[in-house]
């Protein structure tokens, strides 16, 4: 539509766009939450280059749906574990994105082998399917890991101490990184916030010496990162993605970047 030579009025975009766009940023946010704990809305601004009200907005829905609270000019995560319980935010975390992921992750264990696993709640998926592969050694610094699986005899789990983070409900720190420089596994499966040109990104840079230091101890690693986690941004270098064994990921990432991961030599898997 014109108005007058030379002009042009743009053409809204329909409203189901809008919230899809809406959802994905909101998503993306509890992601950043749940590495951090809380983050500002000018932060949070220009990480997903939009206005501050924008954020705002996005911020009173989360608030609505009781997953955070709003501070003056910060938002900070109401409880993780809470959080990840809550009906609204499983239906938010893509999970049948991850399910063809989790079910080609599993198939990778053989009995008897000895397992890294880290804090995140994508490798949490995995989890109520480990006891029919029993027996295992179960390696972590998540306390979540530990409570779901200390029920069953056939899981050997060592926990690797140090520092607690509440937010997260696992352990840092040095004492959990010399902790795990003391063992050796077999397989580490493991997750990251962003990845970005080929490199895995935290947030948390203690979260990075941890999972450093579990992935040296493990004769394979294996990422695991759904297609929404392609995307800019991130903090901290974990990793470039031709360091792991195998990053399994699902059907939806876009073309143009699995054809540059395979040009890098990276070892990708699309789970479908």
């Amino acid at each position: 539509m014109t108005d007058g030579p030379g002009s042009v009025i743009p053409t809204a975009l329909p409203q189901s766009s809008k919230r899809r766009d809406n959802s994905a940023r909101q998503k993306q946010i509890l992601d950043v939450l749940l590495e951090t704990g809380s983050a500002t809305i000018e932060g949070l601004a220009e990480r997903f280059d939009v206005s501050r009200m924008t954020i705002h907005r996005d911020a009173h829905a989360l608030v609505q749906q009781g997953l955070i609270d709003k501070l003056h000019g910060s938002i900070v995560l109401r409880n993780k574990v809470t959080t990840q319980k809550t009906v609204n935010f499983r239906r938010s975390r893509a999970t049948d994105l991850k399910d063809a992921i989790i079910q080609r992750a599993i198939s990778l264990i053989q009995p008897e082998q000895v397992l890294v696993l880290d804090d995140s709640t994508t490798v949490a998926a995995m989890l109520p399917l480990l006891p029919a592969l029993a027996p295992l050694t179960i390696i972590t610094n998540a306390v979540g890991v530990i409570q779901a699986l200390s029920p069953y005899p056939n899981l050997k789990l060592i926990c690797l101490g140090g520092d607690y983070n509440p937010p997260r409900n696992a352990f840092f720190g040095l004492v959990c990184e010399q902790a795990a420089q003391s063992l050796r596994a077999n397989m580490m499966f493991l997750s990251t916030s962003i990845i970005h040109n080929g490199t895995a990104f935290q947030n948390d840079q203690d979260v990075v010496k941890v999972k450093r230091a579990m992935m040296d101890i493990a004769d394979q690693c294996v990422l695991l990162v759904d297609s929404t986690k392609f995307r800019k941004g991130g903090l901290h270098r974990l990793a470039s993605l031709s360091e792991f064994d195998r990053v399994l990921t699902d059907s939806h990432l876009k073309p143009s970047i699995a054809k540059a991961l395979a040009q890098e030599d990276v070892k990708l898997e699309i789970c479908t």
